[in-house]
């Protein structure tokens, strides 16, 4: 399954699908928000883990810049810098000891049961590399 329509209908289908347990990466703190809401865990693709500790600090923060960015007229930044060998590896360890702590945490450890991956407003339901290797 594929879905085409804007940024904000992905993320609500992926909350719509998730359950206590899953696991959601995104760098989106709205979603990773509404993720802990619903006692799944969430990583954003640096490795970092979302926590209901840290997720009220990053979205005043997100609040915050935005309102800065506002503020000096700069409504579009350059963007995060291209991805390293180190920031896969890093997000790698930190993903599998979040995996690890869920399958202590549940009682039943199918941990991913239905991979929801999102490129902009593209976004796949399930495995699917062949249209993964199409997007830009």
């Amino acid at each position: 399954m594929q879905i085409f329509v804007d940024a904000d209908a992905v993320d609500y289908k992926l909350i719509s699908i998730c359950h206590k347990g899953d696991i959601v990466v995104s760098q989106d703190y709205g979603v990773a928000a509404m993720a802990l809401g619903k006692n799944a865990y969430a990583i954003h693709q640096s490795g970092k883990w979302y926590t209901n500790e840290n997720i009220d600090q990053m979205l005043m923060e997100r609040h915050l810049n935005k309102k800065a960015r506002r503020a000096s007229g700069k409504n579009h930044l350059k963007g995060p810098r291209k991805r390293t060998a180190e920031d896969d590896e890093h997000f790698r360890v930190s993903f599998e000891k979040m995996i690890h702590m869920a399958m202590k945490v549940l009682e039943n450890p199918q941990v991913i049961k239905t991979p929801v991956v999102r490129n902009g407003k593209q976004s796949t339901l399930g495995y699917q590399p062949d249209i993964w290797k199409a997007w830009k």
